[in-house]
């Protein structure tokens, strides 16, 4: 076996795993190479399985569970039926789990790898722009429960991480808007102008998917400051809430029908919206991180008819203390912080104040 065409690497340092590797890579040849090694169970999106023939070649002399990758089988249920068929296939203790697919793949195989046998080793071939761009670095998993979304949880990073750009161009417009909404909120924690970059390339990148690469970097860069810092989100990595804190109840009101790295970037919008009326951003500011990302904002308005609803939503947040709802605001690019907002009347008028001066209808 010829060595990897690996054209960049670098290293997370972990308190669980001391380090782990992330490659980026544009072939399947590590596959291929863990394949021959033996010893491994690959558990891959059923999506992806039927889109990359090679895949199902490459996995052919291996064991393979396919599994549904959506947001209503990301719970323990689902994960108990993952497990069992993981042993089915026979899988040990010192077998490695390798998970193809995405965010949802990763939380699901994260969670299953972390607990069975009280814990085996996996790695990760992120598909997504959204687990490229975020999610495959910084250690947690995540399922939902009830009507709580990722209540349930573990720390427990893949021993090394495969990102393939090829991945990407099977991806759909409404994928690609929801990771540039992922990176955008990166962007804006550090400052504005890899952000602006972002914006003026924006309409090309929809179809381009190689200039991607360039942001997906810089998305992991600044990702892997902070978490080596705070792994376990104990306080600074706190800051990664931004946006997501009012985009998670957005996509809880809609049914997920607007796509997550989106209801973010409505999310950040509304954070920022919020702390132009508290004072803490002036409106040149707001301005142009709403210039910026209204490129990436769907149809959505808060109103009379769901603004009930919402706030509901926003009252289950684990992020909450009492009767306040814990949030990410904004002085300006690269100047978040966590506040703590009562649960008021306040609130509501200015949630409905930004959904009638800055969002379009449904």
């Amino acid at each position: 076996m010829e060595d990897l065409q690996i054209f960049d690497t670098f290293a997370i340092n972990s308190k669980i795993r001391e380090t782990y590797k992330v490659s980026f890579i544009n072939d399947f040849d590590s596959l291929k190479s863990l394949v021959e090694k033996g010893k491994l169970v690959a558990v891959i999106d059923k999506k992806i399985a039927k889109l990359f023939p090679a895949l199902s070649e490459i996995l052919s002399s291996s064991r393979k569970v396919e599994i549904e990758c959506n947001e209503q089988n990301k719970t323990i249920d689902y994960c108990q039926e993952v497990i069992r068929r993981l042993i089915e296939q026979n899988t040990r203790k010192d077998d490695t789990l390798i998970a193809i697919g995405g965010g949802i793949t990763q939380d699901i195989v994260a969670f299953v790898s972390s607990i069975l046998y009280r814990g085996v080793d996996w790695k990760f071939y992120p598909t997504t722009l959204l687990a490229q761009c975020d999610s495959c670095i910084g250690s947690k998993s995540s399922i939902n429960f009830d009507q709580f979304k990722n209540l349930i949880g573990t720390f427990n990073p893949p021993s090394q991480i495969f990102i393939n750009p090829l991945f990407l161009d099977t991806l759909s417009e409404s994928e690609i808007r929801s990771g540039i909404g992922e990176m955008l909120h990166y962007f804006f924690t550090e400052g504005i102008d890899i952000a602006d970059q972002i914006s003026e390339q924006y309409e090309s990148l929809l179809h381009d998917r190689s200039r991607l690469l360039y942001f997906i970097k810089n998305s992991l860069r600044i990702k892997k400051q902070v978490i080596e810092i705070d792994e376990f989100d104990t306080g600074y990595r706190h800051i990664f809430n931004y946006g997501h804190t009012f985009g998670h109840a957005i996509e809880t009101i809609t049914e997920y029908q607007i796509p997550h790295g989106q209801a973010v970037s409505i999310g950040m919008d509304i954070a920022n919206y919020i702390s132009l009326k508290l004072g803490m951003q002036e409106m040149e500011s707001f301005q142009r991180c709403h210039t910026i990302l209204r490129k990436n904002i769907p149809p959505f308005s808060l109103n009379q008819n769901n603004i009930n609803e919402y706030l509901s939503a926003l009252s289950r947040d684990k992020k909450n203390k009492d009767n306040r709802l814990g949030c990410i605001l904004s002085k300006g690019p690269g100047k978040v912080e966590k506040m703590f907002l009562p649960m008021d009347d306040v609130l509501k008028q200015y949630l409905l104040d930004y959904s009638k001066e800055y969002t379009r209808s449904v």
